[in-house]
C-alpha cells in the first residue's frame, strides 16, 4: 500500500470514528434508541432483547462514550494531517500508542462487565487503524 492510501484509508477510519460517535449524541438528542438497545444486546450476547439504552446511567454513558469517539476520531485525523503525511514512522508510533492503550483497557472492561463480544468487535474496529499502518510501504524521505 502506498503512503498515499495509508493516509486515505486511516481518514476514513478516523471518518467511521466520528460517524459513530456522533450517531449516538445523535440518538440521544432525538431519543431514538432502538439501534443503541440492539448494540448493547448484541454486545451481551446472546440477542434476546434483555438489554436496552434506556436509563439516565445508560446515556449518560453513550453520551461520555458518544464524545470521546467522535474526539478520537478528529485527533487521529490531526495526527494523520498534521504528522504522519510527513513522517510515517513519528505519526505511526503516536496512533498505535493511543490505539493499542484503547483496545486493551476497552477489552479487558468490556470482558468484564460480561460484554465479551465487544472484545471481538474491537478487533475488527482497531484492524481499521492498524492495516494502513503495517501496509503501508516507507515513503522516500523529502530532500531539500
Amino acid at each position: 500500500m502506498t503512503h498515499n492510501r495509508a493516509v486515505t484509508f486511516l481518514k476514513i477510519a478516523c471518518g467511521v470514528t466520528m460517524a459513530m460517535g456522533i450517531g449516538t449524541v445523535f440518538a440521544l438528542a432525538t431519543q431514538t434508541f432502538g439501534l443503541l438497545s440492539w448494540f448493547m444486546d448484541l454486545l451481551h450476547l446472546p440477542l434476546d432483547g434483555q438489554q436496552s439504552f434506556g436509563a439516565d446511567s445508560e446515556r449518560v454513558l453513550g453520551a461520555i462514550g458518544g464524545g470521546l469517539m467522535f474526539g478520537l476520531g478528529l485527533m487521529v485525523w490531526q495526527i494523520v494531517d498534521l504528522i504522519y503525511v510527513e513522517d510515517p514512522v513519528k505519526g505511526a508510533k503516536i496512533i498505535l500508542w493511543g490505539l493499542w492503550g484503547w483496545y486493551i483497557a476497552d477489552s479487558l472492561g468490556s470482558v468484564l462487565a460480561g460484554a465479551w463480544f465487544n472484545a471481538i468487535l474491537n478487533a475488527s474496529f482497531l484492524a481499521l487503524f492498524l492495516l494502513p499502518i503495517l501496509l503501508a510501504k516507507p515513503r522516500q524521505p523529502v530532500t531539500a
